[in-house]
């Protein structure tokens, strides 16, 4: 009976120990309270721009912002090796101009596996490559898309890659025809059956993310009727609010709305299981002079908003799928100025071209927050 209490005792001190130590981890003193990264929130790493900081700056900067996941438009060794032994994953992109080739000759995606990521795999964390970028629309390239995505995941699973680096192709909203309500929302018919099916059925088999460019501003700036607080995260649940007539489900924000109308249309083709991650989604700092909601108070409102949203804890999620988390990539690291078309189109980065950061925007939450909910 002795020993027996004796055990309990140091049973007992054991466990307050290590409360003591959690206490102290997770709650500090009451003026300095620990933050850590959010691995649900990452950013697109582009570089159209002129004059643009080197892979090794970009690195430190996104490192700066506590981010951990980066997306970039290309496979380039430079970027790549810049990312090496930093905890932070990649996802590579295989430029629209390969994916023809991609698919008519598997070996050439043996090469792009044996060139672009067996020398860096080991360093670099790589998470994902994505096949083109928002191709499922054009029909030069929608008829070979699973081909090319299917000889690059036959490729990573002949180096024993596949189930470390997931195989996925970005969608633009375009692919759906009905996005209001949500619950109605359905692929455009072209595309539904002949491309976005089988799609679905490989990333469903490969346990890979259906990607989709989303972007709240972009809508706003096609319905005239949604308002602007309503896209930046501000709405007033009592003042504005958008009920799902079918479902009952009550959206106080765009984002929330435009996630859960992609993911009634891929129910609504059977897969109810295929992770969705938003590869892109921002607000522009500068537009055209009629364009004003395109400023750099509204980018910096709708992007932390955007965090804070994502990052709460417990998860949120969407109405659709509550608890579930969202991926979420950023646009952009950098202004881009050599990108071509409107002016909003060059002025999405969180960062000047020089470096410099033109808002605030913090991407970490308190973990006090999480340890009382623990």
């Amino acid at each position: 009976m002795a020993m027996e209490r004796d055990q309990a005792s140091e049973k007992s001190s054991s466990l307050s120990l290590f409360f003591l130590i959690l206490s102290v981890l997770f709650l500090g003193s009451s003026s300095r309270l620990l933050t850590f990264p959010d691995p649900k929130i990452g950013i697109n790493y582009g570089r159209l721009g002129s004059n643009l900081p080197s892979p090794e700056v970009a690195m430190k900067l996104i490192s700066s912002l506590a981010i951990k996941n980066v997306k970039t438009f290309d496979m380039d060794p430079l970027v790549i090796r810049a990312f090496a032994n930093t905890n932070i994953s990649l996802s590579l992109c295989i430029p629209n101009g390969d994916i023809y080739s991609l698919a008519s000759d598997p070996t050439k995606a043996d090469c792009i596996v044996k060139e672009g990521i067996l020398p860096f795999y080991r360093e670099t964390y790589i998470s994902s490559i994505a096949v083109g970028n928002e191709v499922t629309m054009l029909p030069e390239f929608a008829p070979v898309l699973l081909n090319a995505m299917e000889n690059l995941y036959r490729s990573l699973k002949k180096f024993r890659l596949h189930q470390k680096i997931k195989v996925s192709t970005p969608h633009s909203l375009a692919v759906l025809a009905i996005r209001f309500p949500p619950s109605d929302a359905l692929f455009q018919e072209s595309i539904a059956e002949p491309v976005l099916r089988p799609v679905l059925r490989f990333l469903s088999r490969t346990n890979s993310p259906f990607m989709v460019n989303l972007y709240p501003y972009l809508t706003f700036k096609e319905i005239p009727y949604i308002p602007l607080d309503f896209a930046l995260f501000l709405g007033n649940p009592q003042n504005f609010n958008f009920t799902d007539p079918k479902t009952g489900l009550v959206y106080t924000n765009l984002f929330d709305l435009l996630v859960d109308a992609l993911n009634s249309a891929v129910f609504s083709l059977g897969f109810h299981k295929v992770p969705l991650v938003v590869t892109e989604t921002g607000w522009p700092s500068e537009g055209d002079a009629d364009d004003n909601a395109a400023s750099l108070q509204n980018a910096a409102i709708f992007n932390q908003r955007l965090v804070n949203h994502l990052t709460q804890y417990p998860i949120k999620g969407t109405p659709l799928r509550p608890g579930v988390p969202v991926l979420t990539f950023l646009f952009s690291l950098f202004d881009e100025d050599l990108k071509p078309g409107a002016t909003t189109e060059k002025h999405w980065g969180i960062f000047y071209a020089n470096g410099t950061k033109k808002y605030d925007l913090s991407l970490s939450h308190l973990s006090h927050s999480r340890f009382k909910e623990l």
